[in-house]
């Protein structure tokens, strides 16, 4: 249906909907303009048939375990159907002084990881499909991530997967950051972004590297490859020695990888002094991967799978660039790869014993015959650089260049600085005093207790330091990484300088610890190599192996004690104070930073960040509870509300707190509330938008409409612990329609502040010139159409933030669509006709007070009139007086309205706003009082939409009751006030206005108060 356009200045108006329904909520039409738009493809909703995380031992599986249920419960990685973390096969880390961990491990590998990850993720996926055997052609039709968490980092408690990014450096995109992000995370979301256009196969990435995000990183093209595509980074020859390498071959093949090639040699073959480094992502294609699969069936590479260590034989270590890959390079050969001439740990050979040197050669000739005729390709990734984690280099290197720059957390944090860019705060809880001076400081994953002074000096790191119940205050020197790692039964405070290379045998020259020499920290502290390395060898007699960190002492006490050790190389008063408390140093169960890192408890280290993130979130809700607009909470509650209900229980019992005391704020803060259990009804509940009238609310909600709110708030926490307890999800959305009534009761009695401008409208009764009986009062009104500012004109954004509105009225048709009329009748009662355009007329009569009641459900028949007449005083519903005595005394006879509209139901067009306008105007003429000025009519039919309760903004009876086109504009705070300019039109605007612009109606029905409430 097309409706001629045709702007036009009017003196008076009003509107309905087609059918002149009163009775039904107020709604709007989606008015279209039809563009030309492009798909295009986002990765964020990407789909991974299987994500399998691989880690080195049961303990961090079982850690990894709980971050992967949190981050996928609360929706912040992609979307996947199976999600899995598998521990490497391998024998268990040695206990006691073999700190051979540290370094190329005895495990399975890289390539090892692999095969055992893919095998696991295809019997899963077997089982899955019920088949009895595993079925590797599932691999044609699946998209498959492997993730292998890599080596210990010492650097970071919890390792690689738990380390924090400052959000623009990662490709998580950002309906995914309701937590601050990891490296875990970034790595996933990361490979999502690089395989967008692999419909099949495998891709595996790594967490000893951070690559950060790119604007201009481009995907590679997977699905003509038979074989694999090794993702390169561009980097300078001098970082490129240190790591893999990949020589190019004709176009994109790979002519051979190499691993730590010299300066030397590479200046040679890369051009530029840049060299193309592996960057740990890597795609494998079905056919590939099937073919890697049957690896695990073939001696000696069975055992790089969980089949070997279950038929009770020791791992193979087997590397995925170096093993798998590498026959895949156009310029390896079979002689040098078998023999072990080419790669990097196989390079090695000559030096492995007599057995070794025979696995090795079994199995490069299985991995030969099985991987013939696939070959390696490289893509370039664009923009990316290449920062490797390692504990082997310091932290001031390894770490601190990916840490947040800035603060990521739901608090405010106290503190004395002379910039607060010298502190960067991420997910930490701070009610005591940090005062920070000279140079950078970051506080992660820490809880500083009210009582808690620290003064810290930068630049300095503290990471998941817990400091609470005491009254304390600390000088923390600078230079420092300051770390708690939560064991089983204690917590072990540890310390380190930040130039510190931890794992440097502490005789190497270029040592140090706490930023000394290790031979000037002897020295001074009086300490010995034998109260730090009794019994171990000396190659690993380093910082990371030093039993320096006392264990069983309350947290506060150990600090104390390592504040005064570090500042002993520094400090001679300290040095001195030293001396009286190293016999009690010497005395305490110690243990090393690689102790503690190992034994690190994971699920309690992750149980204690999420603590700490409800803390800050629940102090956000405090501190912002007089905030009125803002940024929505809806993220954060559809994270809480995964975290369990203790954690909703707080949240909910935080807003009732804030809700207790009266301000602008309530109705957010009560929408606040809706939200939340709308979150935990998690879509299966029903919709928002429904009835809120139950007896066991009734009470709470009179209380609201009394101003009692602290009552109310209390009942109504009380029903609420009551349905949410019932389980139902169902209970849970109706309770949130609960609230969001209360929030409309607050609303509607800001909103009223409007009548301030209204009451000029009536005049004296001795003045009053009423009309005779059967002489009709009649209004017509044009609709309107927005140009600008729609919604800002709702409240409680229009009092909250303030609105303006750009529109113009119209007419359909060169008519005015909407209009009312009402006349005096003998008979003393009130008829209501409502008019409809194609003839099924509705006729109402009310004979009863009672009858007019109900004028606040915009369902029942005529609602609209009925509050029009009881704004209008016509009808006095607290009277004792029956309604045929209340006409009879002050009018001398009945009332009777019609009321019609030639737009469609739902039209947007502003039709029940319009009605109500132009109605309030006939009634007040026809009780004898002066015609309305619009800001009358404007501001009383706000009101009249509040007694409706569907919430209505401004924009419609502006936009139709002033003729042309105006800018309407409402400012901040109450009483609510709609200030109108009308915007002068030339007629050959006009002329172009309707030659230009078309008004479609799409069928479709948008209800205003359901999408008000949404």
């Amino acid at each position: 249906m097309t409706l001629p356009f045709n702007p036009e200045y009017i003196n008076s108006g009003l509107i309905s909907t087609n059918r002149i329904n009163t009775n039904r909520p107020k709604s709007r039409m989606k008015v279209k303009f039809i563009l030309s738009t492009m798909a295009c493809t986002d990765y964020v909703d990407l789909h991974w048939t299987t994500i399998i995380i691989t880690c080195a031992s049961d303990t961090l599986r079982k850690g990894l375990e709980e971050e992967c249920k949190r981050l996928s419960s609360g929706d912040l990685l992609p979307r996947h159907d199976l999600l899995m973390v598998v521990d490497d096969p391998q024998p268990r880390v040695l206990e006691s002084k073999d700190y051979s961990v540290l370094w190329p491990a005895t495990g399975v590998g890289s390539g090892g990881a692999t095969i055992n990850a893919l095998l696991v993720a295809i019997e899963r996926l077997s089982a899955q499909h019920h088949h009895t055997t595993i079925n590797t052609e599932l691999v044609q039709n699946s998209r498959i991530l492997v993730v292998h968490h890599g080596r210990l980092l010492a650097h970071s408690p919890g390792g690689t997967a738990f380390l924090q990014l400052s959000p623009e450096q990662t490709f998580i995109p950002s309906s995914a950051r309701t937590t601050p992000p990891t490296l875990l995370q970034h790595a996933i979301w990361m490979a999502t972004k690089i395989s967008e256009k692999s419909k099949t196969g495998v891709w595996v990435t790594s967490l000893d590297a951070f690559l950060p995000y790119s604007p201009v990183v481009q995907s590679p093209k997977t699905d003509d490859i038979d074989g694999a595509i090794v993702c390169t980074v561009a980097a300078p020859l001098e970082h490129a020695a240190l790591h893999g390498v990949v020589i190019a071959g004709d176009g994109q093949d790979i002519c051979r990888m190499a691993y730590r090639m010299s300066v030397k040699e590479m200046k040679n073959l890369f051009k530029g002094g840049i060299g193309a480094v592996i960057s740990g992502l890597v795609f494998l294609s079905a056919s590939l991967t099937e073919q890697l699969l049957s690896l695990h069936t073939l001696p000696p590479l069975d055992r790089c799978t969980y089949y070997g260590t279950d038929s009770g034989v020791p791992p193979l270590q087997v590397s995925l660039y170096f093993d798998l890959l590498l026959p895949l390079c156009s310029g390896v050969g079979y002689e040098e790869y078998v023999s072990g001439q080419c790669g990097a740990i196989y390079a090695q050979a000559a030096n492995y014993s007599t057995l070794a040197q025979q696995e090795s050669h079994s199995a490069r000739l299985q991995i030969w015959k099985q991987l013939q005729g696939f070959k390696a390709n490289f893509h370039p990734l664009e923009g990316i650089r290449h920062h490797y984690l390692s504990s082997n280099l310091p932290f001031k290197l390894s770490i601190m260049p990916i840490l947040p720059t800035k603060s990521i957390t739901y608090t405010s944090t106290v503190m004395k600085s002379d910039s607060t860019e010298e502190l960067s705060v991420v997910n930490s809880f701070i009610e005591g005093v940090i005062k920070v001076s000279l140079g950078k400081v970051y506080v992660l994953d820490s809880f500083i207790g009210k009582n808690v002074s620290l003064s810290l000096t930068g630049p300095c790191v503290l990471l998941d330091f817990h400091l609470q119940g005491s009254s304390i205050s600390f000088n923390i020197p600078s230079g420092l990484v300051w770390q708690i790692y939560h064991e089983d039964k204690y917590d072990v405070v540890t310390c380190y300088g930040l130039c510190d290379e931890l794992s440097r045998p502490h005789y190497v020259e270029e040592a140090s610890i706490f930023n000394i020499k290790w031979c000037e920290f002897f020295a001074r502290t009086g300490i010995e190599k034998e109260d730090l390395w009794s019994g171990v060898q000396d190659q690993y007699q380093t910082a990371l192996t030093a039993k320096m960190f006392v264990m069983e002492l309350p947290v506060v006490e150990q600090v104390k004690l390592m504040v005064t050790l570090v500042r002993v190389g520094t400090d001679n008063q300290s040095q001195e104070e030293w001396k009286s408390k190293i016999h009690e140093w010497r005395s305490c169960c110690r243990v090393s930073l690689l102790d503690a890192a190992c034994k690190c408890d994971l699920k309690k280290l992750t149980r204690e960040r999420e603590l700490i993130y409800l803390q800050t979130v629940k102090q956000f809700i405090g501190d912002t509870a007089d905030e009125v607009g803002g940024e929505s909470l809806l993220p954060l509650f559809r994270y809480i509300v995964t975290r369990g209900y203790k954690s909703v229980e707080e949240i909910l019992q935080k807003l009732h707190e804030q809700l207790k005391q009266p301000r602008p704020s309530t109705p957010r803060l009560l929408a606040n509330a809706a939200d939340m259990l709308g979150c935990m009804a998690a879509g299966m509940g029903g919709l928002r938008s429904g009835p809120a009238a139950n007896p066991q609310w009734k009470n709470a909600l009179v209380e609201f409409i009394a101003g009692n709110q602290e009552r109310a708030v209390d009942q109504m926490a009380n029903v609420c612990t009551q349905w949410i307890k019932s389980g139902h999800p169902e209970d849970l959305i109706r309770a949130s329609r609960h609230y969001e009534r209360a929030s409309q009761i607050v609303i509607s009695q800001q909103v009223e502040t409007a009548n301030v401008h209204v009451s000029a409208m009536w005049v004296l009764p001795k003045l009053c010139q009423r009309l005779n009986v059967g002489v009709w009062v009649e209004a017509l009104s044009p609709a309107r159409i927005d140009l600008a500012g729609g919604w800002t004109d709702t409240p409680p954004i229009c009092y909250e933030q303030g609105g303006s509105v750009l529109n113009i009225a119209i007419k359909i048709n060169k008519k005015k669509p909407i209009g009312a009329r009402a006349r005096m009748v003998p008979e003393f009662h009130v008829v209501c006709v409502l008019r409809d355009w194609s003839g099924g007329d509705v006729r109402l009569t009310w004979t009863e007070v009672d009858h007019l009641r109900d004028y606040d459900n915009p369902i029942a028949p005529g609602a609209l009139v009925k509050a029009v007449l009881v704004y209008c005083q016509v009808i006095d519903l607290t009277s004792e007086d029956s309604l045929a005595l209340q006409l009879q005394n002050r009018y001398g006879g009945g009332v009777e309205v019609e009321v019609w509209s030639h737009l469609p139901q739902g039209s947007g067009l502003g039709g029940s706003s319009l009605l109500a306008g132009t109605l309030i105007s006939v009634v007040m003429v026809l009780m004898g009082h002066p015609v309305p000025r619009h800001s009358h009519l404007i501001h009383a039919t706000l009101c009249i939409e509040q007694w409706l309760t569907t919430g209505g903004g401004w924009q419609d009876q502006v936009g139709g009751l002033i003729g042309g086109a105006k800018l309407g504009v409402s400012s901040r705070g109450t009483p609510l006030t709609v200030s109108t300019y009308k915007i002068p039109l030339t007629q050959k605007f006009l002329n172009i206005l309707n030659d230009h612009l078309l008004l479609l109606y799409t069928g479709k029905v948008l209800m205003f108060k359901v999408k008000l409430v949404q």
